[in-house]
């Protein structure tokens, strides 16, 4: 009797070392699990300089393609990257943004990182203005808030110009002042549906980065869009213009998004430029 319960009290230390090994064990697996995580950052970029761009067209939706000042843009932007690993990329589902993001891969060193295509990364898109010279509509749209010309209105309207540019096109388009049919889910978007695709897609991304062990991440959109989306969250935000193939970095803690550095940097294009010499 006795013996039984000596071996049984030993049986139970042995169950509950056991135990408290294998608790051990997974405590030090999830904190070093939690250690070797990398922070997010996000390169946010716009596409290389258009056939658009060139010509003072209004883009959004419509597919231009790069110019070749555009593709040399995007491989120097590659080499200036250069010794920047990247986890993942993403682009809109607009030619000059994938292809951006594929010649920034190649000449970085990641050209084996598939780019992920997504239609909420996509520029603002512009309903019955798509085509239209930049010119030509510029005091229409203007005068949507009584100023006489584009010019002035920028001028006016300071970090809000593009947001209200924005807005402008979505007002006049629904309208109908170009008197067309379009449909209506082919119409211009307001300022506000802009933001809240690039908000919602950008914070997945960083989620989903995270959720892999973090890491850089390179994401190609366009000016409009990635200006429209700044407005929302950038506390230094100006409203510059934002030049091809120009850098935002952004970085991802505590559930949220945040600028870091300068906002539309060309720094890695000029980078690069001068390593291409």
């Amino acid at each position: 009797m006795q013996l039984g319960r000596t071996l049984k009290t030993a049986l139970s230390v042995v169950v509950i070392a056991t135990g408290a090994l294998a608790l051990a064990g997974t405590t030090t697996a999830q904190a070093k699990k939690k250690t070797t995580t990398k922070p997010v950052t996000i390169y946010l970029t716009r596409h290389g300089e258009t056939t658009g761009n060139v010509m003072g067209r209004v883009q959004g939706w419509s597919d231009f393609p790069l110019t070749r000042n555009g593709l040399q843009v995007a491989n120097n932007l590659g080499r200036g990257l250069k010794g920047k690993t990247f986890k993942a990329a993403y682009a809109g589902n607009l030619t000059r943004q994938e292809v951006t993001a594929k010649h920034a891969l190649k000449y970085s060193g990641n050209a084996k990182v598939k780019v992920n295509i997504s239609k909420y990364l996509r520029e603002g898109g512009y309903g019955s203005f798509e085509g239209d010279s930049i010119a030509t509509d510029n005091a229409l749209i203007a005068g949507v808030y009584g100023y006489k010309d584009g010019n002035e209105m920028m001028a006016k309207q300071g970090k809000d110009y593009w947001t209200k540019l924005q807005d402008a096109y979505f007002t006049l388009d629904n309208q109908n002042s170009q008197k067309t049919t379009l449909a209506a889910g082919d119409r211009a978007e307001s300022s506000r549906q802009v933001q809240q695709r690039m908000a919602k897609e950008l914070k997945q991304i960083a989620k989903t980065t995270k959720n892999h062990g973090g890491g850089n991440v390179l994401v190609v959109s366009s000016g409009m869009s990635i200006n429209e989306y700044l407005a929302t969250m950038a506390k230094d935000y100006t409203g510059a213009p934002l030049k091809n193939a120009s850098v935002t970095k952004l970085t991802y803690k505590n559930g949220k998004l945040a600028v870091s550095g300068k906002i539309g940097s060309l720094y890695y294009v000029d980078k690069g430029a001068k390593l291409a010499k």
